[in-house]
């Protein structure tokens, strides 16, 4: 880990008129929770070329970046609470692995921090040119096996036909992958929404040596 101490910066302060900023734990009314979404900076400019490799009309919605480690350890808890209520026979152990499956444990060690706790990590989608979200497939944070990137790909993989809606689906899940790819970000492979850039797993999915991007703080 090597931070290079980029300042954290609000999305709506992008000057990106393409780049909507719509915090979903805000709105969810999760304790601590912001109401902007803050990026280091060097995510904000990738996200400004990303969304420019979006057809016309088209716009980026962001619905969380950097969060305060007391809203990551309220979003791991209550993931937990729910699949201990779902799965009564798992062990605790099992259980803290299934939830780290889609929610990452609260930490902030500075060799491992939690992706969002770095500002290294951001969660969005895409909206056409009437403001309404693509078809995706799941909603944000559907945390199920639907939610894997490359689902639909895999249905075919396996011999299935997709249905004209999960085709579309599947299209645009694509298209959010290739303009976020192109501008530098990494996919985590579990969540269709969630991008990297600068922290620790951008590092492993690009091979760089180094994290850019360690804890930091408002």
């Amino acid at each position: 880990m090597n931070d290079n101490h980029e300042a954290l910066v609000a999305i709506q302060d992008l000057g990106e008129s393409s780049i909507i900023d719509s915090p979903q734990y805000r709105k969810l009314g999760l304790s601590g929770a912001l109401s902007r979404s803050l990026v280091r900076q060097g995510v904000g400019e990738k996200l400004v070329k990303a969304a420019n490799l979006l057809p016309d009309e088209y716009s980026l919605v962001v619905w969380d970046g950097w969060r305060p480690y007391e809203v990551q350890k309220a979003i791991f808890d209550d993931y937990y609470s729910k699949l201990e209520h779902e799965h009564t026979g798992l062990t605790k152990d099992q259980l803290y692995e299934k939830t780290m499956k889609f929610v990452s444990p609260p930490s902030v060690d500075q060799g491992e921090p939690a992706p969002h706790i770095t500002g290294g990590s951001v969660d969005l989608g895409i909206l056409n040119e009437s403001g309404a979200l693509l078809d995706f497939g799941t909603e944000f944070d559907d945390f199920t096996e639907k939610s894997r990137t490359r689902y639909y790909e895999e249905q075919l993989e396996q011999g299935h036909k997709l249905s004209p809606q999960e085709q579309n689906a599947l299209e645009n899940r694509r298209l959010l992958y290739h303009v976020m790819g192109n501008s530098g970000f990494s996919n985590y492979f579990e969540e269709w929404w969630h991008f990297d850039y600068g922290n620790q797993w951008w590092a492993v999915s690009y091979q760089e040596p180094l994290a850019i991007y360690g804890l930091t703080n408002i």
